[in-house]
C-alpha cells in the first residue's frame, strides 16, 4: 500500500469527525484536542534547461493541550505529511528526478510559561523523521527546538526574540533567529508570529483581519527549508534533497462556532531551490525554480 492511500484515509477520517455533534466545552484545567488536516497543490514550476516539477503536500496533525498551572501551559502534538514530488524534463533536475515521494513524521512538545506580568517564555521541542519512501525513516532522523521570550510592552503589543536549532542529517547544526510578534494594531486587525501549512523550518508573519465573528483574512509569508534523507534507489544512493522556498500567501478562514474552521488559501511560492547531496552532505547538484502558485484546503477541530 502506498503511504499517502493511509494519509488521505487519516484526512477523510478528520473530516468524518469534524461532521459529527459538537461536544461540550472541557473544564478549564481538562486536556483540549485538537485535529488538523489538508491537502496544498503547487503546481507547475520551471527549473533548469526548460525542466519543470509540481509538488502535492497532505497533512494531518493531532494536538492536545493542557493547563497545568495559571501562569504555565503544556502541549503534545503528532503529525504526519506526505509530499508527492513530480518532474517532468529532459535535462538536469528533470531528467534525473532525484526523489518522488517524501515522508515526514513530527513529534513535539510545547511549553508556555508566563513570569510575570510583562514576560512570557516558550519553547517548542521538536523530533521529526524525514525520508523519501523506500528510505528508513530512522536515517532521516532531525532534533530541534524553537525557544523565545516575549515582553508584553502595553495591552496591544507584546514583541521579543527568539531561535531555533535543529540537528541536520550530515551531524552539523542548523540555526535562525525568530521574531516572537503579538500586536493588535486595531481591535480588528493583528501582526503576529506565524506557522504555515505543514511547516517545517523556518519563521513567519502573519497579517491577520477579523471582520466578523466567523471569518478571518490572513496575509502571511515564511521561510521554508525541508531536507530529508534519500532511497537507496536513485542517483544519490542514501544521499540528501533539500527544498527552500519563501511561501507568500492569502488566506480566508470560516469558523463554525468554537470548534470548527474552514481555511481556504492561495499564494505564490518565491525564491525556490532544490539541492541534491550526497550521503556526506557533499553537493552533487543544485537548481532553483520560478515563482509558481499554490492553493489548498485545511481544517481545523478541537473538543
Amino acid at each position: 500500500m502506498r503511504w499517502s492511500k493511509s494519509v488521505r484515509a487519516l484526512l477523510l477520517l478528520a473530516s468524518l469527525s469534524a461532521m459529527g455533534p459538537a461536544s461540550a466545552q472541557p473544564p478549564a484545567d481538562a486536556w483540549r484536542l485538537r485535529i488538523e488536516s489538508g491537502a496544498v497543490h503547487r503546481w507547475r514550476a520551471d527549473i533548469d534547461a526548460g525542466d519543470e516539477f509540481e509538488r502535492d503536500v497532505w497533512s494531518v496533525r493531532l494536538g492536545a493541550d493542557r493547563v497545568l498551572a495559571p501562569d504555565l501551559r503544556l502541549g503534545l502534538s503528532l503529525g504526519y505529511d506526505e509530499r508527492d514530488y513530480r518532474f517532468h524534463g529532459a535535462t538536469g533536475f528533470g531528467a534525473r528526478a532525484p526523489w518522488s515521494d517524501v515522508r515526514e513524521l513530527r513529534l513535539s512538545g510545547s511549553l508556555s510559561w508566563k513570569a510575570d506580568e510583562r514576560w512570557n517564555l516558550f519553547a517548542v521541542p521538536t523530533l521529526r523523521w524525514f525520508a523519501e519512501e523506500g528510505a528508513d525513516l530512522g536515517d532521516g532522523q532531525i532534533a530541534g527546538l524553537l525557544a523565545a521570550a516575549s515582553y508584553r510592552v502595553d495591552e496591544r503589543l507584546s514583541i521579543g526574540p527568539g531561535f531555533g536549532v535543529f540537528s541536520a542529517l550530515e551531524d552539523t547544526t542548523d540555526w535562525f533567529p525568530i521574531l516572537a510578534i503579538d500586536w493588535q494594531l486595531t481591535d480588528t486587525l493583528a501582526l503576529r508570529t506565524g506557522g504555515g501549512f505543514a511547516a517545517t523550518q523556518g519563521p513567519g508573519l502573519v497579517l491577520d483581519w477579523r471582520p466578523t465573528e466567523h471569518w478571518a483574512l490572513t496575509l502571511g509569508a515564511r521561510y521554508e527549508k525541508a531536507r530529508f534523507r534519500l532511497d537507496d534507489s536513485g542517483i544519490a544512493v542514501g544521499g540528501i534533497g533539500q527544498e527552500i522556498s519563501v511561501p507568500v500567501y492569502l488566506g480566508a478562514t470560516r469558523t463554525f462556532g468554537s470548534q470548527l474552521s474552514l481555511s481556504l488559501i492561495a499564494g505564490v511560492e518565491f525564491a525556490g531551490e532544490l539541492r541534491l547531496e550526497d550521503a556526506d552532505g557533499d553537493l552533487i547538484d543544485k537548481t532553483h525554480y520560478d515563482p509558481a502558485p499554490f492553493g489548498g484546503a485545511t481544517l481545523d477541530l478541537r473538543f
